[in-house]
């Protein structure tokens, strides 16, 4: 039975093509780590658009682009699909499983084509390398990324992974008949069916790739919106609604917290000698240092300038003093340094532990910052407890 397959082939070139030349459009309004995402998605369709071109056009372009450049370009998609989801989940990728798929394609293709001449066993090469790129997209994006997985990505993976289990039986076939012809009937049954699975494939993953990309853009905008644009710390606004939160809990279940309000010491003469780019160092560093010194379920936020503030549930006055006198350590052992210059870094700590709290943050913050005045009255790089506030 003759079938032309041709206009198959046409419509995946104007499906792919379209797909490739609108993710080059839209990424402009995407942010920098996202427009690469959609960059390389494009490549990846528009090589897969050319590959049909050159299908459509195999009567004048001959043997060899046909058969090579085709299933190159095929490889080359999926190998930029892998790197794209890479990049989507911030996962590290290597050059070589970019490049050394599509090439390893195109030198078996070459020697099946101009040396060997047997397309079947180049076909065969064909989906053993592609089947192995699929298995890897579906790994890369089944991984939870953030402590969660997001749902448009196990689709994804699923899809991915049963293109790989199809494109694996297909192996096994050529291996159950056993016979590689050195010629091969592309209009025939298995041929369409190839075609129209491609074709439906193509289809599914362009708008699960977009709900991937969409998913993605919601959460750096939530946490935009949620943290301090310099340090990357919850921002005053978000600080509150989760103290408002947590401060309800722990009267509630009477487990108690603690709230903390560490400031900089002589902040402004940093800034004054060295300029704000060198401030802005120093808030960075003071940032990640109180960071590490917390705990994973503590809460910290920029309250303002050169002041932060942390809430530590189910924290009392034991657990905070120790925390307290371990950040004080930090920097005292902290080597920081500023144009070649060395500069020493020091903060200030006030703490207010309130057991079964009823009260808001507002006077929690007005007892630690209290104690925070007391402390630096004393001599700084120092922390005082609120007076009413230890047990």
């Amino acid at each position: 039975m003759n079938i032309d397959i041709r206009p198959l082939w046409l419509i995946g070139a104007i499906g792919a093509n379209g797909f490739g030349f609108l993710l080059l459009f839209v990424r402009q309004a995407y942010p920098k780590s996202l427009s690469r995402v959609l960059s390389l998605c494009s490549a990846a369709y528009l090589c897969l658009g050319a590959s049909y071109v050159i299908k459509l056009g195999r009567a004048w372009e001959g043997q060899f682009v046909f058969n090579v450049l085709s299933c190159t370009l095929v490889t080359a998609c999926l190998s930029l699909e892998y790197w794209a989801m890479r990049e989507l989940k911030r996962q590290p990728s290597s050059n070589i499983w970019v490049v050394g798929p599509p090439m390893l394609m195109f030198l078996a293709g070459a020697w099946t084509a101009l040396v060997q001449r047997n397309i079947s066993i180049e076909l065969l090469v064909f989906n053993f390398i592609n089947m192995a790129l699929m298995f890897l997209i579906a790994r890369s994006l089944w991984r939870s990324e953030d402590g969660h997985r997001p749902f448009p990505d196990v689709v994804a993976a699923l899809v991915f992974t049963t293109i790989g289990i199809v494109t694996c039986g297909v192996i096994l076939d050529f291996f159950r008949v056993g016979h590689f012809s050195p010629e091969y009937d592309f209009n025939n049954p298995r041929s369409i069916f190839t075609g129209v699975a491609a074709i439906l494939i193509e289809g599914t993953v362009f708008p699960l790739f977009l709900l991937m990309v969409s998913e993605r853009l919601n959460r750096n905008l939530t946490l935009q919106a949620m943290r301090d644009p310099l340090t990357g710390l919850y921002n005053r606004r978000s600080f509150e609604e989760i103290a408002f939160r947590e401060i309800a809990g722990a009267s509630r279940t009477r487990l108690g917290l603690s709230v903390v309000v560490i400031d900089i010491d002589r902040f402004k003469q940093v800034n004054d000698k060295y300029g704000h780019a060198a401030g802005d160092a120093v808030l960075n560093t003071v940032a990640a240092t109180l960071r590490h010194n917390l705990r994973d379920e503590d809460f910290l936020c920029r309250w303002g300038g050169d002041e932060f503030c942390a809430l530590l549930p189910r924290a009392k006055h034991e657990l905070v003093q120790n925390v307290a006198q371990r950040i004080l350590q930090t920097f005292q052992e902290l080597d920081f340094s500023l144009k070649g210059k060395p500069i020493k870094v020091a903060v200030s700590i006030g703490i207010v532990t309130d057991v079964n709290s009823t009260m808001g943050l507002p006077l929690l913050i007005e007892r630690a910052d209290a104690a925070l005045y007391r402390a630096k009255k004393e001599g700084r790089h120092k922390f005082a407890f609120a007076p009413d506030g230890a047990p």
